[in-house]
């Protein structure tokens, strides 16, 4: 009995060793990207269902100065579709679904061939052929502010063209998980939000997350913000109802550790049936999570369950390692946001290696053009095509982002200058060719702009971009 005590007693001391150790190593490496890159929100490591870090991150209000933290709640975007998976699997267990059914099933109208073809199984794993928002033109900008009905939503996209004859290809789409939530009312006969209380939130004691609706009061709701050059601006809003099932949740990092833990204690779900989400299909997408290997060095991989999510001013990445127990979540109340190499940096640092923290390429060109003017920033952005290494760490995006920010700023004399040397690293990229068209139409250059949409056109004839900005002139 002695040695079984002094065997735990150094095994605590142990783990203390490495928490503390694990603590200092990303405390140093999280101010740096906030303090360099801008990280905004909150970070949390666990293992085993046990915290071993956490810790928040620049603001939640940055109006009041409200700090980001663990407790804070974030919109969690598509990370919403790991609870809705849930959701069917339990009902599928009970009975109350079958994965090879069709939609026509659960709801008689649904318009064919779509409604006999797809099933739950190709919509839990984005194979039903159902087309992702783009499948609608302009979707956000028609419809991302207005509030429907979930039957009226659905019928929205229906009856829209598959992209392929379900079962064959792997291609995301939101619109088969709203779907799904929409299935999942139909067949309960409750609403999502009492489903995902009564079967998940009230079980796990996840009294921090759920369904948001904008009009609710929120306690310690961290809010949504863009990067603009330097700084912040408020996110564009979104009316939620259109994400009913697919990205419509909050939750906090720490009420996330909870759905850790019942999924390795398998207190939701029979094991049998828990699995099937993260066994791999097309893409290696399970339902809800995908499968895969991350690199935590050259010669080191691990297999991980993982997805991310995006909103309106939040970006949000769960990863869970579960041959060693360990699970890291990120939530970020800004767009765009470093997750992944914060995620990857942090899985380093947990196998063994040192982080590698590259400054942020597009921060570093907005700061010099701020405070030194917009030549010091092209010299800035040129110089990394100059040399391989550090191309390599430069894309277009890196140019598109400051002279989006800068249309959006109206300081198109600026934008238009950017974005024409944005041509001239990246003269084979059609995206380059448009955002620089773009610019010229903001100036009022009608004949410049058709010209910088026809070369794109050049490099990609069937660019829809190019093709619908073209056809308005």
């Amino acid at each position: 009995m002695k040695s079984i005590f002094i065997l735990f007693t150094f095994n605590l001391f142990v783990l203390q060793l490495f928490c503390g150790e694990l603590t200092e190593r990303l405390d140093s490496m999280m101010n740096l990207y906030h303090t360099v890159n801008n990280f905004s929100g909150s970070v949390l490591v666990a293992k085993d269902g046990e915290v071993l870090y956490s810790d928040g991150f620049g603001y939640a209000g940055i109006e009041h100065n409200i700090p980001n933290a663990p407790s804070m709640k974030y919109r969690i975007a598509s990370i919403s579709k790991q609870f809705t998976s849930m959701l069917v699997l339990q009902m599928v267990a009970e009975g109350e679904l079958s994965l090879d059914s069709t939609v026509n099933t659960y709801i008689a109208d649904y318009p064919e061939p779509q409604g006999n073809k797809i099933t739950l199984h190709h919509l839990l794993s984005h194979t039903s052929g159902m087309p992702h928002y783009a499948g609608i033109p302009d979707f956000f900008t028609r419809y991302g502010r207005l509030q429907f009905l979930h039957r009226d939503f659905v019928e929205l996209f229906w009856d829209l063209d598959l992209l392929f004859e379900p079962g064959e290809e792997f291609s995301y789409s939101s619109f088969g998980y709203y779907l799904l939530g929409y299935i999942l009312e139909e067949v309960s006969g409750k609403s999502f939000p009492d489903l995902l209380n009564e079967r998940i939130l009230e079980p796990l004691g996840m009294e921090n997350t759920g369904v948001e609706d904008h009009r609710r009061i929120l306690m310690k709701r961290a809010y949504g913000y863009n990067f603009l050059l330097d700084g912040f601006e408020r996110a564009e809003f979104r009316d939620l109802s259109t994400a009913l099932a697919t990205g419509d949740m909050y939750s906090t990092p720490e009420d996330m550790v909870l759905w850790e833990r019942a999924l390795l204690e398998y207190s939701l779900l029979d094991k049998d049936y828990q699995d099937l989400k993260f066994s791999p299909n097309l893409d290696d997408y399970g339902y809800g999570w995908r499968t895969g290997y991350l690199e935590v060095h050259e010669n080191d991989s691990v297999y991980y369950h993982q997805h991310t999510g995006g909103t309106n001013g939040f970006t949000s990445i769960v990863i869970r390692f579960p041959a060693d127990g360990y699970y890291i979540v990120v939530f970020c109340n800004t767009r765009p946001a470093e997750i992944r190499p914060v995620k990857r940096n942090i899985a380093r640092l947990l196998y063994g290696y040192d982080f590698e923290f590259l400054p942020s390429i597009t921060l570093a060109a907005a700061r010099i053009l701020e405070s030194e003017g917009m030549e010091p920033a092209l010299d800035y952005l040129r110089e990394f095509s100059e040399e391989e290494e550090k191309f390599e760490k430069l894309s277009y995006g890196d140019v598109a982002r400051i002279g989006r920010d800068l249309l959006r700023l109206e300081r198109t004399g600026e934008a238009i200058a950017l974005l024409e040397v944005g041509t001239e690293l990246y003269p084979e990229k059609a995206d380059a060719y448009v955002m620089l068209g773009d610019g010229y139409h903001a100036k009022g250059k009608k004949e410049e702009a058709i010209k910088s949409y026809a070369k794109a056109l050049v490099l990609d004839p069937e660019h829809s971009g190019a093709l619908r900005r073209i056809q308005r002139y």
